[in-house]
């Protein structure tokens, strides 16, 4: 019996930590199949800098824990207090660490939710990217119940990352000779929205493609008989893409330095058609900087083209009058850009 199933949610432990394999080194194939099943046009992240994309950062440290973590997923929940504490440059190799925060067995007895501490360092050694992710996993055994049924433990999160918390600026900022974009900080607002109105379907062999990209093995995303013939689709993907449409409004930008909160409200299946928009929550001057901090929360939702419903009401009270998500809403994301301010 060598063959691993991988930990069900029995198998946890409040405290454990772990070293993750294996080790990658990123390099500019990565990004070229990130642009290629994306449509990513980040113009700081296609030069012969040779930066790493955030968000290929991220899928490869969440992938690095599937095997310890969400083998046995059924969801991955959302995420908290991201930071990209460092860029990450073509041939650095990250390695991924964890530990465990916070058990909680569902009242269906068939799964539970583990909250994940996750740490990705370079090869020297430096923290590139944090954050706690939350992720619902079957048990072994539905018959009997954990501990974790009558004394959860759910860690306290933060709600946002303060903007005296973001990283330093590093590198070149984005300009409008490069990018084709003419917005900066100052023409943000707090208040508005805006509609990045490019649509994108998600297909079978993208999304399988995609995740094998990174490595990450989860079973609901590659088998069809375990899933009745829908596997589901990375909720990274959705991310990316929606990331990638948002640069139609925000060309400026510089690249997402960390995530408030993330939620994937719904699941998506190929066929699915992503559309996307974003908030301005906030906007936060640096003296002295020649750029500024915009909190934004981007919203991806499936199927229907928000632009022709201004009004589109991201969460909505149910039956019980209890505040959740629209059904088309699939992923709810509060993060932090950058973006340079008027030369």
């Amino acid at each position: 019996m060598k063959g691993d199933l991988g930990n069900f949610f029995e198998d946890f432990a409040l405290g454990w930590r772990s070293l993750c394999p294996v080790p990658r080194v990123l390099g500019p194939a990565e990004t070229a199949l990130h642009i290629a099943t994306t449509n990513d046009r980040s113009a700081r992240f296609c030069s012969a800098e040779g930066r790493v994309h955030p968000l290929i950062v991220f899928h490869l440290v969440i992938a690095q824990t599937v095997r310890q973590i969400s083998l046995n997923a059924r969801a991955n929940l959302g995420y908290a207090g991201m930071i990209w504490r460092a860029p990450v440059f073509h041939g650095d190799e990250i390695t991924t660490e964890i530990e465990i925060l916070g058990l909680k067995e569902n009242s269906n007895r068939q799964t539970g939710n583990v909250w994940v501490k996750t740490i990705g360092r370079n090869q020297q050694g430096v923290v590139v990217l944090e954050y706690t992710r939350w992720v619902m996993v079957k048990k072994r055994d539905a018959g009997a119940a954990t501990r974790w049924l009558e004394e959860p433990v759910v860690p306290s999160l933060p709600r946002q990352v303060a903007p005296t918390e973001l990283p330093p600026f590093d590198g070149e900022l984005s300009r409008a000779e490069k990018t084709g974009g003419r917005f900066t900080f100052e023409d943000y607002q707090p208040g508005e929205r805006i509609f990045h109105h490019d649509g994108m379907t998600v297909n079978a062999s993208d999304h399988t493609s995609y995740t094998r990209l990174f490595q990450n093995t989860a079973k609901v995303h590659f088998d069809a008989i375990l899933t009745e013939g829908r596997p589901l689709v990375y909720g990274g993907l959705p991310m990316s893409i929606a990331y990638a449409q948002a640069q139609n409004g925000l060309e400026n930008r510089s690249g997402i330095v960390a995530m408030n909160s993330g939620v994937h409200a719904n699941p998506c299946y190929a066929g699915t058609t992503i559309y996307s928009f974003t908030d301005v929550l906030e906007t936060h001057d640096v003296p002295g900087a020649s750029w500024g901090a915009l909190r934004l929360r981007l919203v991806a939702v499936k199927d229907m083209n928000p632009a022709n419903l201004p009004d589109f009401a991201i969460e909505i009270r149910d039956e019980r009058g209890v505040l959740r998500h629209d059904p088309r809403v699939l992923l709810d994301m509060d993060h932090w850009e950058l973006m340079p301010k008027r030369a």
